[in-house]
Parts: structure tokens; sequence; C-alpha cells
């Protein structure tokens, strides 16, 4: 229910914040297309995973922080 950019300013301020072993969860209403640059370029890797048709999940971690990233 927030109007834009707060969501995306949010979820890289609380990014910023991870520490190793840390990930963060967010759930969108629709994919954040904007958000997957800019996690990229702060040093974070990304997994989305589609809900259904209002509503995704995305998990945010520390690039090659491999026990934070979600295993199959």
């Amino acid at each position: 229910g927030l109007e834009p950019p707060e969501p995306l300013e949010r979820v890289l301020e609380a990014a910023g914040r991870l520490k190793p072993g840390q990930r963060l969860r967010m759930i969108h209403h629709r994919e954040p297309c904007l958000l997957y640059p800019l996690l990229a370029k702060r040093g974070f890797d990304h997994r989305t995973v589609l809900l259904s048709e209002d509503r995704c999940e995305v998990l945010i971690w520390l690039s090659g922080d491999a026990g934070a990233a979600p295993h199959d």
C-alpha cells in the first residue's frame, strides 16, 4: 500500500543492514523489476517467486553468501 518509490527505498535500506548469513524477504503486489539492477549494483543477489497473479516474494542476500542463499 506504499506509494512509489517508498517500497524500493525501504527494501534497499533494509538490505543495507544485512549481515552474513541473513536474508531479507519482501512480499510485493507485482514483480519489482526496477529493484534488481539496484540490488546488483550494491552487491546483493536475489530470487523472485511469483506466488499468485498479484503477489510475489523476493529473497535478497549478500552476493556470494552461500549461507544465506536459498537452497532448492
